[in-house]
């Protein structure tokens, strides 16, 4: 809700831009309808008005609100969503497979625990990579810049908006053609490549956006189709793990998306309005991951340093140490581990909404579904390579001991020769993951005089929600694994490029594997695809929220107070431990969430501002997914029996959290702000080990089972600066720096390292703008964190701290047509993952290195 004491003058430049923070999505529309009566509305343009819109909507929340704005069409910040978000205060990003930003944690808060949303509302995805969990995370590799206006950071909450975010809510939001002139057209056409590739990706998008004379009714289309080159280039170290491996990967994945965006406006009169939107984006990462790995050593000469036990009951004796240094003379393989995944996803969403403005009233609703499809496409897995013993020659020195590269140095053979590369052992998993949510609501603003109150807010809304996991396995057609040979038949030269993350004489490349020949020859060769019964889950929830907020404002103050209340059902289904029937687990919990958001005019340019909230965040898909997984089928050869389940009765995580800042807006344009905030998280997920006995499994016996297990919680105390000016020669800057500190316990009182927390994180952006040029360069750094790695067995590691510089250049070659260059990671920074425990030795060094990305737009 907008301050009764805005001045227009203020409001002019931006109103477009302005989101109310006290509304719910569905009504941001309705508002921005109405502002445009009363102001003249100027179309935000250029860096320095995108940053003032920015600035503006910050200034006039009622909550605790950062936002990132497009300067135009086509023109957001950066290609990627979440590396735009990691500009602001309070912000990190975690970074994927191919280095680019993939998760958003807010104040040092697991990047799981932030909500993420389009124009209000969820939005189903899945991913591919079968090892990780399924998590109610978006999938931001799914969505184009392109199609984004703007996007709005939920720090604190308000009743009227979704829960879920316990870290925040990040709001994308899309344009619409009551909002744009009437024949808006705009259309760009990109080249983009990595340093580590000789491939060149490119795209195109398009955008069209019409309305009638009469401004009532209006159509929006935008698609976009854009190929990128992604790479990593990574050593690992499993030396610590029962299976004693190290390796050096090769990670390659050329995606292709293509979107489709429609909105229809219907505004017949100044009261009613009516919208539909339809989105569909479409993901294909078809990767293939290559590991030349040193795999179960179990024999060594020349050991020296720390070690680890072969044998964890067999005592600490020289015959039962695994050093971390030394020469393996023997071990289970010298082989490439390869797999290849066809992984393709789609989300898509289908949103219907209506308001009707009384003469002291505003009802609106939204109805719509999204659902989406994902999973690995079929992991066509290859082992290629030979033993290490006495009798083939083979030997390697390694060394994984060091601070911050890793030594693996084979005797007896070239890791470019294909010849010895046997295939050891083939094989093929297809993992389907289906994400589907179906939502309805009613919102009531209600102009009021109840004293301070001035405008009452209430609200219901249902969903229903269902996550679906499945896998097949394939029976092949006879001789078709035997006829694999070696490696030659499916080879394609050499992968390089390794010599970043490798030292010590370990070769910086070996054979690479053509994945899609291979991969095609399996799926060929399979005869039949069988259900996995062991592997199927399902999660239903049903929810139930009701909320009602007061908004306030008087001659220098505003803000809302309201409560949220969520009822939330939930219903998983699994196979029995025998497979011969389902088993139907529920579970049920309710939370009355309260907030309240007041800001303080101290002067005219003054803003205190302070806010205090219950929120909660649903545990993850696979925590509350019922059932065993990993049941063996026969008796290891090690006598141990293992297993992992979910817990569909696990309460989610929930936290209390207060914040309390200044903000002080000077010359117009410029910001400098210092906040404080604490999060008192009352109950956080863990995973622990217990025993269970299990006897209607197809091993019956004593197991040790992995489930989620709730954490007596935790707290997140820490500070935020931000500074933002222009100094009116064409120059700008911008300089946000965040402390935190986050401690946790778990059950059993254990301290631990709470996910996604850096102690310290800055982001610095200078740019220049004028009619001719526009240019930005942004330094982004954080201290070392805790969250889940990049390697095989999808453990959570401890990342060092990392530092990445980008930059930007526009030509504005004519008022209508612009030439882009923008460069990602340009110091080309390594990365480097730790084991959490144990010895704590450097796990994975990553070499993704630079982007680069060409682009010509053109807009009338």
């Amino acid at each position: 809700m907008l301050a009764n004491n805005f001045k227009k003058s203020l409001l002019a430049v931006n109103v477009g831009l302005v989101l109310s923070a006290g509304m719910s999505g569905v009504a941001v529309a309705a508002e921005n309808n109405q502002a445009k009566e009363d102001v003249e509305v100027i179309e935000v343009r250029g860096i320095r008005r995108s940053l003032e819109a920015a600035l503006n909507t910050k200034r006039f929340a009622n909550a605790v609100v950062d936002s990132v704005s497009a300067e135009d069409i086509g023109k957001f910040p950066d290609k990627n969503i979440a590396e735009s978000l990691q500009r602001v205060a309070g912000v990190s990003i975690n970074r994927g497979f191919v280095g680019e930003g993939s998760e958003v944690s807010i104040r040092g808060v697991d990047p799981t625990l932030t909500q993420v949303q389009l124009n209000g509302q969820f939005v189903a995805s899945t991913g591919w990579f079968s090892q990780a969990a399924n998590r109610r995370s978006f999938n931001m590799d799914l969505m184009p810049s392109e199609m984004i206006a703007g996007l709005e950071v939920y720090k604190s909450p308000v009743a009227s908006i979704d829960e879920g975010g316990v870290g925040g809510t990040v709001v994308m939001r899309t344009r619409k053609p009551l909002e744009l002139d009437a024949n808006t057209f705009f259309g760009s056409v990109e080249a983009n490549q990595n340093s580590l590739a000789d491939e060149t990706g490119f795209g195109a998008t398009g955008l069209a956006s019409w309305k009638n004379d009469s401004e009532t009714f209006g159509v929006l289309v935008m698609a976009s189709q854009l190929e990128q080159i992604g790479r990593a280039r990574k050593s690992e170290n499993y030396w610590e793990e029962g299976w004693s491996a190290s390796g050096i990967a090769g990670f390659d994945q050329d995606r292709e998306r293509t979107a489709l965006d429609v909105t229809f406006q219907y505004a017949p009169s100044e009261e009613l309005e009516l919208g539909a939107h339809f989105l569909r984006t479409e993901l294909d990462a078809f990767n293939t991951n290559q590991n030349f790995l040193t795999i179960n050593g179990t024999g060594y000469v020349n050991g020296s340093g720390r070690y680890t036990l072969i044998d964890a009951d067999a005592g600490d004796v020289e015959g039962n140490r695994r050093y971390l240094k030394g020469t393996v003379t023997e071990a289970g393989w010298l082989a490439q581990d390869t797999n290849t995944r066809n992984a393709i996803m789609t989300s898509n969403v289908v949103d219907f909404s209506a308001s009707y403005m009384g003469e002291n009233y505003k009802l609106s609703g939204a109805l719509g579904k999204t659902w989406a499809d994902g999973g690995n496409g079929g992991n066509a897995n290859g082992l290629w390579g030979q033993p290490v013993n006495g009798t083939n020659g083979i030997t390697v020195d390694i060394n994984m001991d060091l601070a911050n590269s890793m030594v693996m140095v084979p005797n007896g053979v070239s890791l470019t020769d294909t010849s010895w590369q046997a295939n050891q052992g083939a094989s093929l998993s297809k993992v389907e993951l289906e994400d589907e949510e179906t939502y309805a609501q009613i919102d009531l603003d209600l102009d009021v005089d109840w004293g301070a109150i001035s405008q009452f807010e209430a609200g219901i809304k249902v969903r229903s929600h269902e996550f679906t996991a499945q896998a097949f396995a394939p029976t092949f057609k006879d001789g078709a694994i035997a006829a694999l040979g070696t490696i030659a038949n499916f080879a394609d030269g050499n992968l390089t490029d390794f010599g970043e993350v490798v030292t010590g004489g370990t070769p910086t490349s070996y054979t690479k594997l053509n994945g899609r020949k291979y991969w095609n020859y399996l799926n060929s060769n399979v005869q039949s695809w069988d259900f996995q019964k062991k592997d199927w889950n399902t999660v239903e929830e049903q929810v139930l929220a009701l909320y009602a907020q007061g908004n306030f404002s008087g001659d220098s103050y505003r803000g809302n107070i309201g409560v949220r209340y969520v009822q939330t059902d939930t219903e998983s289904q699994a196979y029995n431990g025998l497979f011969t029937g389902k088993d139907v687990f529920k579970g049920d919990y309710s939370d009355w969430l309260p907030s309240f958001n007041l800001a303080l005019d101290l002067q005219e340019d003054v803003i205190l501002r302070m806010s205090a909230a219950k929120v909660m965040t649903r545990a993850g898909y696979s925590q509350l997914a019922g059932g065993y997984s990993g049941l063996p089928d026969t008796v290891p050869a090690s006598g141990r029996l293992q297993a992992s389940r979910g817990n569909p009765a696990i309460e989610p995580f929930r936290a209390t959290q207060m914040d309390i800042g200044i903000e002080w807006y000077y010359d117009g344009n410029s910001l400098v702000s210092f906040a404080l905030f604490n999060k008192d998280v009352a109950s956080f997920i863990t995973t622990i080990k217990v025993d269970e006995t299990l006897s209607t499994v197809p091993v019956p016996g004593n197991y040790e089972v992995s489930i989620p297990d709730q954490g007596r919680g935790g707290k997140i105390e820490g500070a935020e600066f931000q500074w933002q000016t222009n100094f009116g020669n064409g120059f700008g800057a911008l300089f946000n720096y965040t402390y935190v500190d986050a401690t946790g316990q778990t059950d059993d009182g254990k301290d631990i390292q709470l996910p996604g927390s850096s102690r310290n994180a800055f982001n610095l952006t200078g740019y220049y703008e004028s009619d001719m040029f526009t240019a930005r360069l942004a330094y982004t750094s954080r201290d070392e964190f805790f969250a889940e790695g990049t390697a095989l067995g999808n453990g959570s590691d401890s990342f060092d701290s990392q530092s990445f510089l980008d930059a930007s250049f526009t030509w504005h070659a004519t008022e209508n047509f612009d030439i882009s260059l923008e460069g990602v990671n340009l110091t080309n920074e390594i990365t480097y993952q730790r084991y959490g425990g144990g010895l704590q030795t450097l796990r994975v060094v990553t070499d993704n290195g630079s982007r680069y990305s060409l682009k010509a737009s053109y807009r009338f």
